[in-house]
């Protein structure tokens, strides 16, 4: 049992922040810490059932969680509006409303599997063990996710050359009045 516990404390200390932010991602601020604790709970039950525990297989049991959560959650009529992409210095802030309003026009399945690879930095294989399914299914998924949310970004793309050309604004900074 002691060693038992021992490998779970060093399992907790290496994936607790990877799971700390899927979770952050996913639910209201709120309710974050009850659905990570959640999960590890759910891992220290099982610990010694799972051959090899991995952050894949948590990232699925966080994903049940997260669920579980939605689902009380739109019982109380109390979800909240969340962030998508996190807010860093790599992009500017016209591209991160552009990539947030694209992956809220697809699937939540087709979003879920691009924060996967891009967000958590999962390889295919991981991916395919965090949603249960085979890396071929990962590779098919992703291709067509990455269509749609560029087709998303296309779209919005248009409609916002559209919205300048009527508003008769600049869209370069060399356009502007002298």
């Amino acid at each position: 049992m002691q060693s038992n516990l021992r490998g779970f404390e060093e399992f907790y200390r290496l994936n607790y922040v990877a799971v700390s932010r899927f979770v952050a991602r996913r639910v209201p601020p709120d309710s974050h810490d009850d659905v990570v604790a959640n999960t590890f709970v759910v891992a220290w039950r099982k610990f010694d059932h799972i051959t090899e525990p991995a952050l894949p297989w948590l990232y699925r049991t966080a994903g049940f969680e997260v669920a579980h959560e939605h689902r009380r959650l739109a019982k109380n009529r109390a979800l909240t509006d969340l962030d998508d992409p996190p807010f860093t210095d790599v992009f500017s802030l016209e591209n991160k409303f552009d990539l947030s309003y694209a992956l809220d026009q697809i699937s939540n399945a087709d979003a879920e599997l691009l924060r996967l690879i891009h967000w958590d930095e999962l390889s295919r294989e991981d991916v395919a063990r965090a949603l249960g399914c085979s890396v071929n299914a990962v590779n098919v998924r992703y291709h067509r996710a990455i269509e749609r949310v560029s087709g998303a970004l296309n779209r919005l793309s248009i409609t916002s050359e559209d919205r300048l050309s009527n508003m008769n604004c600049p869209r370069r900074i060399n356009d502007l009045p002298q």
